[in-house]
């Protein structure tokens, strides 16, 4: 099997990364740190991310690797806890010698692990989860991000939101929003509330909702949006608890829309709301290409690499996410050459430009001033004939951080 994700794409699409020779890899590895969740509350989040990395990687290294190397991740999980990720991350880097650190967890967690990485001049790949650190104009010069700092994901959801309503018939009326507690919650529904009834002032600001992290019973938390009655309802969490909040929801008896953040909470357990609850009216805002749009020739590949290799958790954006950090890391290694070290790979990923193959809505690219660039938004809904989500709205929102902020970032 030969991969389209390294180098940006082009003409050498067709070809093997890295130099490869469609050998499989055999020389001395080089070795990425990863840190991610596999065993907490927050593992249908995370550790579907390392799956992704490492699906690329195996099917990378069976190709032939980076110049005949291959690439080993190196996991440890976190299990949200800060001072665990702290000893992880001192570890992988002093003790199993990688040249760079990739993954992460819920936001809170995270800069402790960021100081880590600070102390041993490390670069830092995250995930779904980033913070301003990585925000243009003066990013952190080790940290990077494919995914969302939290309050440009707000800002974005101006312009993808009344695309949305359109999409579902819905014209005005209350929103409402649940979010659990951590140090964005405020980003993420009351900066975005708060602008968006600005913007659309035929919607008015409902219920939010803000629940203790290790929740389980969910149905007081949800009792103020059931009974509020809202036009539509936005479930930005973890997966574990964008579940529990959907069916109690339904279960209370709101019949409304329900919105998700897909790459908060994937497709697995979007279906597993759809199974419990029924599939009527679940939609998902996502800057990730859906694992179920398989007319995408990467999406196809990640399903085949799921298939060879095999995974813990079934595929989803995700996986998806994953699979992009993988192309991001290997599009790196390979510019910075056989003498790669981490000040070496921390200035190529400050240099990527990278064609994301269709798992976004365009290309990725970082520079000095900018270590998340520009995100790319659309929405999919539930449908239950298909068993999987559908896009709702076809075309993708441009999101520029260094531009289109509508207010400062938290501190």
């Amino acid at each position: 099997m030969v991969l389209s994700a390294c180098g940006g794409g082009g003409d050498d699409a067709a070809t093997a990364p890295g130099g490869s020779t469609g050998e499989a890899a055999s020389g001395e590895p080089l070795k990425i740190g990863w840190l991610t969740d596999a065993t907490s509350v927050t593992r249908g989040t995370y550790y579907p991310e390392f799956e992704g990395a490492q699906l690329f990687f195996e099917t990378l290294n069976a190709a032939g690797g980076i110049d005949g190397r291959p690439v080993e991740l190196v996991m440890r999980d976190m299990k949200i806890d800060a001072e665990l990720a702290v000893t992880s991350a001192t570890d992988l880097i002093q003790g199993e010698n990688v040249l760079m650190l990739a993954g992460g967890s819920i936001e809170g967690r995270m800069p402790p692990v960021f100081d880590v990485a600070r102390a041993n001049e490390t670069p830092f790949l995250a995930g779904h989860s980033a913070r301003p650190d990585m925000f243009p104009p003066e990013p952190d010069p080790l940290l990077f991000t494919v995914g969302n700092v939290f309050e440009a994901m707000s800002d974005a959801r101006l312009e993808i939101w009344p695309k949305l309503m359109e999409e579902i018939g819905v014209d005005g009326g209350e929103i409402a929003c649940y979010i659990h507690q951590a140090p964005a919650a405020q980003a993420v529904c009351n900066r975005w509330l708060d602008e968006q009834v600005k913007v659309t002032p035929e919607f008015s600001q409902g219920p939010i909702v803000n629940a203790p992290l290790q929740t389980t019973d969910f149905t007081s938390f949800v009792r103020p949006i059931v009974d509020a009655n809202p036009a539509a309802f936005f479930d930005i969490s973890i997966a574990s608890h964008a579940i529990g909040v959907a069916v109690a929801a339904r279960n209370l008896g709101y019949e409304g829309p329900i919105v998700f953040s897909m790459t908060a909470t994937p497709e697995t357990d979007i279906q597993q709301v759809a199974d419990q609850a029924g599939g009527e009216d679940l939609y998902a805002l996502s800057n990730i290409t859906s694992i179920s749009e398989t007319d995408v020739e990467e999406i196809q590949r990640i399903l085949d690499a799921a298939e060879e290799y095999g995974t813990e958790i079934d595929p989803s954006s995700a996986t998806v996410n994953g699979w992009l950090m993988g192309m991001v890391i290997a599009d790196a290694l390979e510019r910075c050459g056989a003498d790669c070290d981490r000040a070496g790979l921390r200035d190529a990923l400050e240099e990527t430009d990278l064609d994301t193959q269709g798992l976004t809505g365009g290309p990725l690219t970082y520079s000095p001033t900018d270590h998340m660039g520009t995100r790319y938004w659309t929405a999919y809904r539930w449908d239950d004939g298909d068993g999987a989500l559908v896009r709702a709205v076809d075309e993708w929102t441009e999101f520029d951080p260094a531009t289109d902020l509508v207010a400062p970032l938290a501190p």
